[in-house]
């Protein structure tokens, strides 16, 4: 017991010098902590410092993808405005074509009122002229139908089932349907214009008798509605392949659609018929690769009550003298075929198509200028003979005198056949024997332009020229925009594979070893 005090250490006393020299257990502890704390408020200091930079550099990043936003949205607004103005041009310029629709209606009405009136006459309409069909003994078939069956074959001619005929001075409209199992094309031909049901009858009569591969056949009539039902042709027109933004036709294409054209044509006419409207619009193909065509609109002039003369573009194939006389004969045909087959070579529009022919038939224009350089490596020789056929058949050049259609027709049948059956490599070699390089006897059409090689892959430019495709965008990726042929600003910097180009060219190479060695 020591009475309430801490017993001492042996030899040592509280107030003894040793004792006092001995560090203390409590400032170590806070010593400790101390430099903990300094060290925990550094690195927070130090973080928060980083986080600091982060958010300025996050903000200055959002500011630029505001200002880039800012800058998209402008560029959408003017954007919208410009659309919206030339929505309003285009709206404008379709009301002026249909008053120039009307005015034409009106002035083909006086011209056919005025020729009436110079010959005396006044045909009644049970007696109007329509074409007609020797058919023999020949039987016809097709099938009367009524109107609510082609309703229900067209959904109720829903307009999402609506092919063609929807432009203005469309004389009917073409549904697509599906009737008794089989897929059709419904016509239906505008009240307004339509005959009267006897006279429609007898048209459907004569047209049925019309049978060949190449014209599209008649399935059945309603004279009720006034329509008539056709066997669909599903791969759209050749007025869609020419002009619009589908794959363009290669050559040998467009010559086998325009050879199955005639033989169509030549076949009506062997049958005292004529059809009356040969257009792009009534050539109908069978797939993409146009490995078939039938000829459509057959009998379309002996549906409508006339004056009804084509309107807009369809006029570009009237002949003139039906204009002058409104009677429909074999000339009528060849004179629309010559037409169509210019806009083949060339793959222009109808007038500018014979313009251009005629241009370069004068020598004014280059006839490599007025080939359509999209349909590949059409032979140019070839090319000019169906360029001047065209010509003939619509009376534009001098022929030393006229032409009976029956024989203009045959000669076309042999030019087309000829056309049809070239080949490029052959053609292209018989045309460049004169013009081959002494590269190894290469033709120049095979050579690129800029590299003066033989080319590995042909690309069209937007000069109508063919380049070897690294060369032409190597040229276009130095910040030239213009043509290396004709110093002219392209239209566009893409490039169009020239696929037929590339397989003349392959061919020669399997034909030529020797030689093309020199190009390795």
């Amino acid at each position: 017991d020591y009475g309430g005090r801490e017993p001492q250490a042996r030899g040592v006393r509280r107030d003894s010098p040793a004792a006092e020299g001995r560090p203390r257990p409590g400032r170590r502890v806070y010593d400790g902590k101390a430099r903990d704390a300094e060290s925990s408020y550094h690195g927070e200091a130090r973080r928060r410092k980083e986080m600091e930079e982060s958010l300025a550099r996050e903000r200055a990043a959002v500011e630029q993808d505001r200002r880039e936003l800012d800058a998209i949205l402008e560029k959408i607004r003017e954007v919208d405005n410009r659309s919206a103005e030339l929505e309003l041009q285009i709206s404008d310029s379709g009301r002026v074509m249909g008053e120039l629709d009307v005015r034409m209606s009106e002035s083909c009405s006086v011209l056919d009122a005025l020729r009436r009136e110079h010959r005396g006459e006044e045909p009644a309409a049970d007696e109007e002229s329509m074409p007609a069909v020797d058919g023999g003994d020949q039987s016809v078939s097709f099938l009367q139908l009524g109107l609510l069956e082609l309703e229900e074959a067209t959904d109720r001619f829903n307009e999402s089932t609506m092919i063609g005929g929807a432009s203005a001075g469309s004389r009917g409209r073409v549904y697509r349907g599906s009737l008794r199992g089989m897929s059709v094309a419904v016509k239906m031909i505008c009240p307004d214009v339509a005959v009267h049901e006897a006279r429609f009858g007898r048209a459907v009569d004569a047209i049925a008798r019309a049978r060949h591969p190449n014209i599209v056949a008649l399935v059945g009539a309603c004279p009720e509605a006034r329509a008539v039902v056709h066997e669909l042709v599903p791969g759209g027109s050749l007025e869609d392949r020419l002009g619009g933004e589908a794959p363009p036709l290669p050559w040998h294409a467009r010559c086998g659609i325009a050879y199955r054209t005639c033989s169509a044509l030549a076949y009506l006419h062997s049958t005292a018929t004529v059809h009356g409207d040969v257009r792009p619009t009534n050539i109908l193909l069978e797939d993409e690769q146009c490995s078939s065509s039938k000829l459509a609109g057959l009998g379309m002039p002996g549906f409508v009550a006339p004056p009804q003369l084509p309107s807009g573009v369809a006029l570009a194939y009237v002949e003139p003298r039906y204009l002058a006389t409104g009677e429909l004969t074999p000339q009528c045909d060849v004179h629309a075929l010559g037409v169509v087959l210019l806009c083949l070579v060339t793959g222009m529009p109808a007038f500018a198509a014979k313009k251009a022919a005629q241009k370069a038939n004068d020598g004014s224009t280059p006839w490599h200028e007025v080939v359509d350089a999209t349909a590949g490596g059409w032979p140019m020789e070839r090319a000019t003979e169906v360029a001047l056929l065209g010509l003939k058949c619509c009376d534009a050049v001098e022929t030393g005198g006229p032409h009976r259609p029956a024989e203009l027709l045959d000669e076309a049948l042999s030019v087309l056949e000829a056309a049809t059956d070239a080949t490029p490599g052959r053609t292209w070699s018989s045309l460049s024997a004169s013009t081959a390089s002494d590269s190894g006897g290469a033709p120049s059409y095979f050579l690129c332009p800029i590299l003066k090689e033989v080319m590995r892959d042909p690309q069209i430019a937007g000069d109508g020229f063919t380049y070897e495709a690294e060369a032409m965008k190597e040229w276009l990726g130095s910040g030239h925009d213009t043509s290396p042929m004709t110093n002219l600003k392209l239209p566009t910097d893409e490039l169009m594979p020239n696929h037929a180009l590339r397989a003349a060219i392959q061919e020669w190479r399997h034909t030529r070893p020797s030689t093309f060695q020199r190009y390795q």
